[in-house]
């Protein structure tokens, strides 16, 4: 990819990014605010989902380091 290509690219994702945090934000700030014990429900959520999405990687690479994902061989002679 040519640099002036690179550089209108980068303008662009630049100013999607620009657009859709100036949308959250307006969102955001049209919306109420929730009693506190829905922030505490949504930050316990949020901290599981982390914890979770942290260990099945932690497991992924745990299982390749182990060779758990190599492929199958078996030491038996073919018969012809």
């Amino acid at each position: 990819m040519r640099i002036t290509n690179r550089w209108v690219v980068g303008t662009l994702l630049a100013a999607l990014l620009v657009a859709a945090i100036w949308y959250c934000v307006a969102v955001w700030q049209a919306t109420p605010s929730m009693p506190l014990y829905r922030n505490v429900i949504l930050g316990g959520a949020a901290i599981l989902m982390l914890v979770t999405g942290c260990g099945l990687i932690a497991l992924m690479f745990y299982s390749r380091r182990k060779g758990y994902d190599e492929p199958a061989h078996s030491n038996r002679m073919r018969r012809e």
